[in-house]
């Protein structure tokens, strides 16, 4: 594909047009080890290394051209041998070029942002579509979803490492799926994402927002940015005429949709979900049954009443706002509704494991925030009989502000706490249980997780839920510089094993 083809315009362009127009680019790198001949290289600056001090090193690999920022060029980008060319957003061109070299992608496609539930709603998103046979797929935390039976022509390496795929491995991804038979695609859309146009070129038809609560304020200043950064993907990435579903519950979501109700340029439709009187999907009641939860909805003039298999009131509401993009996306409300029979959880989303021999009920959830955490424990309690326990830590080099938040939210709303290490990274890990200590003095601090969750599993019993949080569904676990295989579930399933043969030996003696 020639040049002139990936990128429409430069600023600075210091080289004619017509010998820009010769040249073919044969690939699209932004890192110089992967750069093969005929390449299209982006010297991208990042928060840890710059893509211009490894220019020479694309260049001897066989770049044909470098597209970078508006900073003054050095020597050796002035004289190089190869077009460089500049241009006020690279990273924006950069998803662009992407979109133009792969342009396939499924031809419909709905993004999720939010702090939290955009997994379990992209995956319920994803389990709807393909309940009324259309050819469906997922991209997230929990990878890409939905192609196993498919034939992808290669490996999609990578995908797992972040929330939202950087541009370069996205629109590859799209690229394939489209030319797999991939008609439906949902994806989770995360403010750094956002904010560093990965996701720009895509064609997003339908957009939802689940809520917004603090977390990775480590990255943006306040709530304030981070907010703004969510809503590029209403204001920048959501087609014109294309479908907005937001929880109106939260603060931020209200406002969101009265922004964008406010603007008819683009002639965008809002559709509301919550408990908020006036939405357009009004959920009247959230009841706890037997098999999960019965939700009683109203839409216009018709209530309608959905089972779904889910714990939880904040599942009760990705899993409405999932059948609402669902039908949005095409699909009859009768049938994105009565889809949610049939969903199950996403893993390590309020994910149970069973097969405690004393009875105990033991959910694996992901909730790393003060408001995931409260939120988890509000919708458990109804569930204990007895006791209702947590379990959890802190990521290392986050945002120290929510530790003694979540530590707060435990002391209030559980009856027994552990507190032990999550992914210390580079932090001593008994500062930030300390952190955490600081709000629930009465907590029980065990700083070995895997110990901490035996202990749990062993002194817990019959009509008690034990909540393990912060992990859900991630394998690893970062200490320093390494990262040490480790699953909550795996290490929960092994002690509750362990509990069980030693419960049969017990017996047979």
């Amino acid at each position: 594909m020639l040049l002139t083809d990936l990128i429409s315009s430069f600023a600075a362009d210091p080289h004619d047009t017509a010998g820009l127009a010769a040249i073919d680019i044969t690939g699209i790198a932004a890192d110089s080890r992967a750069v093969t001949a005929g390449d299209l290289f982006f010297a991208l600056a990042g928060s840890h290394a710059d893509g211009r001090d490894f220019a020479a090193a694309a260049i001897t690999a066989g770049a044909a051209a470098i597209v970078t920022d508006m900073r003054p060029l050095d020597d050796a980008l002035q004289n190089a041998t190869i077009p460089v060319l500049q241009t006020d957003n690279p990273r924006l061109a950069m998803a662009q070029a992407a979109a133009r070299f792969w342009p396939r992608q499924p031809a419909m496609i709905a993004a999720v942002t939010g702090t939290n539930g955009k997994t379990s709603t992209v995956e319920f998103m994803r389990q709807i579509w393909k309940r009324v046979t259309w050819d469906s797929a997922s991209i997230g935390t929990l990878g890409m979803q939905g192609i196993e039976s498919r034939d992808m022509q290669g490996t999609m390496m990578g995908l797992a490492a972040l929330t939202t795929p950087d541009a370069l491995r996205l629109h590859p991804a799209l690229h394939q799926l489209a030319g797999a038979g991939i008609t439906h695609l949902a994806i989770e859309a995360s403010s750094h994402g956002l904010e560093q146009h990965r996701l720009d070129g895509m064609n997003v038809h339908i957009a939802g927002f689940t809520n917004l609560s603090r977390d990775h304020l480590d990255h943006h200043p306040d709530i304030d940015a981070y907010f703004a950064a969510k809503t590029r993907l209403f204001t920048d990435l959501l087609m014109p005429g294309g479908t907005a579903v937001i929880n109106i519950d939260d603060a931020h979501g209200a406002r969101l949709a009265a922004q964008l109700r406010g603007d008819d340029s683009r002639e965008i439709v809002v559709l509301t979900i919550g408990e908020t009187k006036g939405a357009d999907f009004h959920i009247q009641a959230i009841t706890p049954m037997e098999f999960g939860l019965d939700i009683t909805v109203a839409h216009g003039h018709t209530v309608m009443r959905v089972p779904v298999a889910l714990a939880g009131r904040f599942q009760a509401m990705n899993a409405m706002t999932a059948a609402v993009m669902a039908h949005a996306s095409g699909l009859a409300l009768h049938d994105s509704l009565g889809a949610l029979a049939y969903v199950t959880g996403a893993e390590g989303r309020m994910q149970l494991i069973a097969g405690h021999p004393a009875g105990l009920r033991v959910i694996i959830d992901y909730a790393h925030t003060p408001d995931a955490l409260r939120a988890a424990l509000v919708a458990l309690r109804p569930e204990a009989g007895n006791r209702l326990a947590v379990l959890f830590g802190a990521g290392g080099d986050r945002d120290p502000g929510k530790r003694p938040m979540m530590g707060a939210a435990a002391a209030e709303l559980a009856d027994l706490v552990f507190v032990t290490d999550d992914n210390p990274r580079s932090e001593a890990p008994a500062a930030i249980r300390r952190d955490i200590i600081a709000a629930c003095p009465q907590a029980r601090e065990i700083s070995d997780r895997a110990e901490a969750i035996s202990v749990a599993l062993s002194e817990l019993g019959h009509d008690d839920v034990l909540l393990i949080a912060g992990k859900g569904h991630e394998n690893f676990q970062l200490v320093g510089d390494e990262t040490l295989p480790f699953s909550d579930a795996s290490v929960a399933r092994k002690v509750i094993g362990d509990l069980a043969s030693t419960r049969q030996q017990g017996a047979q003696r």
